[in-house]
């Protein structure tokens, strides 16, 4: 059947192409183990494991560091050897998915690559178009953790002299012009090539190129760890920086662009002389800092506070080291998805535009927009840009390809481009700008401008009102395991950050005193939210590495803290005085907490607190709160002779008929074999449709190991067993505890149970020895409710989705990250049950089922990631009218920042203090809708800095005493009384 006038000239493009370009991929032979030469696409191998490869034509071999050597004796056809009059060069093509390739001619190494440096354009020597046959021998090793693949291999013609007067470029230059054209138009040109009229065709194809074209910025993105240690990215970061600023002095158009202030602060430490060559650069404004963050962070897994801090202090930094530039970008190409609340958190850095490629990973739906508005529940909003691909070169057909994708989905006709090789920095190389450069010359190609990415962004800036809005999350459709995958890292960072606050509010109460403090440090905590570092997708040096760094941070956080505390507070006198502060404003409440073993009681009062000793040591004492900052002066001794204080929603066992009940007025809880069968709040209503399921399921992952859960996982579930009744292990009217101890393959499990007095929430404690691989361990909570809706806490506020997926956007969000809660929400005004973390966990939601992500056991990049002993702690919230009105973000906090507690100092003299201290006089009453983000010393004497978060869909008023005043940013007015909070805002502001 003939394949038509269109099909016909396709052929006959490829026909005239095969006159300035040669495809060796077929010519290539391995050496068999009988030792005879043999073509390497012959081999089976391909084939059989990778055919969709193979029906592509690459060469491919397997996984797992595995060498392949490809040889090749090379001579010029007769018919190159004719044409050649000095006019043309001959470039070697090559691009490879190997993490380890040598390039070879004759005997001597020509060229080196990578994963990222994944393709080259060598050119031969003269000799050879004289037909000196050349040997070439191509050294491949294939990826652990996938197979490896040769994707091209041909031998290319370009002219010396950029206006071609041969037409070396003919063959490209038609192709070029020709995927312009409709099926229609281009099946019109048959009679035209059949006459030979080509460079009428050409001429006309040149006048009819589009405006627009390209506007080209250099680009190196640099993970700061990944398949490499931290410290190979310092090396990387100066090869990079050095080659980028010297191909700017043999290119005068070259702009690069890079991002991260932690890399520039650590090149102004330890490399001077380099950094100010690259300030030099950026004063001249070649050298563009595209920066926002302090790193390229995880926005998913960090809390509001770190986010924040991510943004202000990596602003303070661009600003003061390169005060020439604005800085009004937030540039992060890869990092794993975006939390909704993202726009409100960077635009109080004055950031305005946003832009990432990462979305166009998406693996089921595509994202509708490259260019939009990206706007929170707030009102705040970005303008957004979905970038050219990072790691890209300069190929005319590739560069057109997404110049149309482009203009055909935003109408600007010019594309931003970035050329240079990425992920493991390097940047553009002479190959690609030459490139580049031979293409600007040439009629057809759609021109190009060497430029900054502001000033492309400035000129988008007049389509800001017609652009599409977008009111989500961007979230991505793949690497749902990041929240489960290293749970070590996750604790290590909620503890970090919370030390950090605590450490922040300590100076800041030291700052109204008079007491000037040096200043919390966040850099090591911000550094390790790089997007490779917190999500656990790193190789294990990483963070055997990372280790000791975050013990050592925790360490002088919790002194400095400690210090700083010791002296706020009086000394005190008595036998054993001690202090305990509450550091985070929460309503006035009662709460049951461990001390140490003895009896307590409130400094100056006359009864004595109430108290349950501990099996395994300790006290269990309750005590009320204020809400306010405050720190409560405590007593203890063996035994005190006051009467014992009444005990606050005490909790009664009952046992009966195989199965036991806990009720503290608050929660009632029913555990029987099954462990926890059934759950009621306070107004009596089941929670629980049937017992609680740990689960396990085989997760053989996908493409991306430690990234990603296998979308099929729940199709192959494996046995969970638990071994025995729970034991009742702790009983009292302070707290009642059950154990339960369990197996899963070779991983043991012992399960705590444990309501105490007063509190509101059911706690488990799982403690695993995990020695599984390729498995996922899961809590799935039967709801007796149907959910319309749950809620999760986010890295930049909360985010409430439909239970049931009425979209196909929705039923791929079939995993999420919670930072540190998840409720369901019958209906509206009704109840519902909320889960909450000790720290993010991916979490999932069906209108008959809570679920969260314990544990995974990824082999790549780290072999024996999630292995070992873990212990992971949450705690069921029964939401009568729903998780605003039971104040689940407030529980959350509580639930997972333990209080502080120390023995006092001694005073040389009596001295009593007979009442809490309120720390933060002036303050107010908490309102347990508004989160205080931070606090800590202000710009001047006397000012503090501080950061709410309204967590609600209604307007709340913050109320300051009348000794404050406040203003917001920058405002020059300084204001008195309450302050109104839109729904879910972020401000920040500053106190007096």
């Amino acid at each position: 059947m003939s394949e038509g006038p269109e099909g016909a000239v396709r052929s006959w493009i490829e026909t005239f192409q095969a006159q300035t370009r040669w495809d060796l991929l077929p010519l290539w032979s391995v050496q068999a183990p009988d030792g005879d030469s043999v073509l390497a696409l012959d081999d089976p191998w391909g084939a059989c494991h990778r055919p969709d490869w193979h029906q592509r034509g690459l060469l491919s071999w397997p996984r797992g560091g595995r060498w392949i050597s490809l040889r090749l004796q090379l001579v010029c056809p007769e018919s190159w050897q004719v044409a050649q009059r000095g006019d043309r060069r001959a470039r070697l093509a090559l691009c490879w998915w190997a993490d380890a390739v040598e390039l070879w001619a004759d005997g001597a190494l020509v060229h080196q690559g990578d994963l990222f440096d994944s393709a080259c354009r060598w050119a031969l020597p003269s000799p050879w178009w004289e037909g000196q046959p050349l040997q070439l021998e191509l050294r491949l090793r294939s990826p652990l953790h996938d197979d490896g693949a040769l994707i091209h291999s041909r031998l290319e013609q370009e002219p010396t002299d950029p206006a071609d007067p041969a037409g070396v470029l003919a063959a490209e230059a038609l192709s070029l012009g020709a995927s312009r054209l409709s099926g229609d138009a281009l099946a019109a040109l048959q009679p035209e090539l059949e006459k030979g009229a080509l460079p009428n065709l050409l001429a006309r194809m040149a006048q009819a190129r589009p405006p627009g074209g390209f506007h080209l910025l250099g680009h190196a993105h640099l993970d700061l760890a990944w398949l490499w240690p931290v410290a190979d990215t310092w090396q990387a970061a100066i090869r990079t920086f050095d080659s980028a600023l010297t191909l700017m002095e043999r290119f005068p158009e070259l702009h690069f662009a890079h991002s991260t202030p932690a890399l520039y602060a650590w090149m102004e430490q330890h490399r001077p002389a380099l950094f100010a060559r690259l300030q030099l650069a950026a004063s001249q404004g070649r050298f563009e800092p595209v920066n926002g963050p302090w790193v390229e962070t995880d926005c998913v897994l960090v809390g509001v506070p770190s986010l924040l801090r991510q943004f202000e202090e990596g602003q303070a930094y661009s600003r003061s080291r390169f005060p020439q530039w604005t800085h009004e970008l937030c540039w992060l190409p890869d990092s794993f998805g975006f939390a909704a609340g993202l726009p409100a958190i960077a635009q109080l850095s004055g950031v305005r535009w946003f832009c990432t490629h990462k979305l166009a990973w998406n693996s089921s739906n595509p994202f509708p927009h490259r260019l939009f508005r990206w706007r929170s529940a707030d009102g705040s909003e970005l303008l957004a840009l979905a970038t050219a691909p990072i790691g890209t070169g300069g190929d005319p057909q590739g560069m057109e390809t997404y110049r149309q994708q482009w203009q055909a989905a935003t109408g600007v006709d010019q594309a931003l481009w970035l050329p240079g090789v990425g992920d493991h920095g390097g940047g553009p190389t002479a190959e690609m700008l030459e490139q580049l450069a031979l293409w600007q010359q040439q009629p057809v190609a759609c021109p190009q401008q060497h430029g900054t990415l502001r000033s492309y962004l400035e000129g988008l800036e007049p389509l800001a009102s017609r652009l599409p809005v977008w009111r989500d999350e961007l979230y991505l459709e793949l690497h749902r395991g990041c929240a489960t995958t290293r749970p070590d890292q996750k604790r290590h960072n909620r503890t970090l950050e919370r030390l950090l606050r605590e450490l922040d509010w300590v100076q800041a109460l030291l700052h109204l005193r008079g007491s000037e403090q040096p200043g919390a440090d966040w850099r090591t905590l911000l550094f390790q939210q790089f997007h490779d570092i917190l999500p656990g997708t790193s190789i294990p040096e990483v963070f055997e590495q990372a280790e000791p760094q975050w013990r050592q941070a925790r360490r002088l956080a919790a002194r400095q803290r400690d210090h700083g505390l010791q002296a706020l507070l009086p000394a005190r006198g008595g036998a054993e005085p001690w202090w305990l502060v509450q550091l985070q404003p929460q309503p006035a409440e009662r709460v049951t907490l461990r001390l140490p073993a003895g009896a307590w009681c409130i400094e100056g009062a006359p009864e004595q607190l109430p108290s349950q000793g501990r099996p395994a040591g300790g006290t269990w004492v309750q005590l009320p709160l204020d809400s306010a900052v405050q720190a409560v002066p405590l007593e203890r001794a063996d035994g005190l002779p006051r009467a014992s204080a009444a005990i606050t929603a005490p909790v009664v066992c009952e046992a009966s008929a195989g199965h036991w009940r806990l009720d503290n007025g608050l929660v009632r809880v029913e555990i029987g074999a099954d462990g926890v069968q059934q759950l009621w709040g306070a107004d009596g209503v089941p929670q629980l449709s049937g017992p609680l399921q740990w689960r396990r399921w085989s997760d053989q992952g996908e493409f991306w190991d430690a990234w990603d859960i296998a979308a099929d996982y729940r199709e192959q579930p494996l046995p969970l067993t638990w071994q025995g009744a729970p034991e009742l292990v702790e009983q009292g009217p302070l707290c009642c505890r059950f154990v339960v101890r369990g197996r899963c393959g070779q991983s043991t499990l012992r399960l705590d149970i444990q309501l105490r007095a007063a509190s509101p929430y059911l706690e488990l404690a799982l403690t695993v020895d995990w020695r599984q691989r390729h498995e996922l361990l899961r809590l799935e909570l039967p709801l007796a409710q149907v959910a319309q809706r749950y809620a999760a806490d986010t890295s930049a506020g909360v985010l409430e989705r439909p239970a049931q997926p009425l979209t196909a956007r929705e039923q791929a969000r079939w995993e999420v990250t919670a930072i540190s809660w998840l409720a369901s929400q019958a209906k509206a005004g009704a109840g519902g049950l909320a889960v909450l973390l000790d720290g993010p966990q991916g979490v999932s939601a069906t209108p008959d089922q809570l679920g969260v992500s314990l544990l995974r056991a990824p082999t790549w990049p780290d072999p024996s990631a999630d292995n070992g002993h873990q212990r992971l702690r949450l705690a069921l919230v029964p939401c009568a009218a729903g998780w605003a009105s039971a104040g689940v973000p407030r529980l959350a906090q509580r639930f997972r920042e333990p209080l502080w507690i120390r023995p006092a100092q001694k005073a040389a003299q009596q001295a009593e203090v007979f009442a809490p201290i309120d720390l933060m006089e002036g303050m107010g009453p908490a309102n347990p809708q508004i989160r205080v983000l931070s606090c800590r010393p202000g710009s001047t004497p006397g000012q503090l800095a501080l950061r709410l978060q309204n967590l609600s869909p209604q307007r709340q008023s913050w109320t300051l005493g009348s000794p404050r005043r406040w203003r917001r940013g920058n405002a020059e007015t300084w204001q008195s009384g309450a302050l109104v909070l839109k729904p879910w805002q972020v401000v920040a502001l500053e106190l007096v």
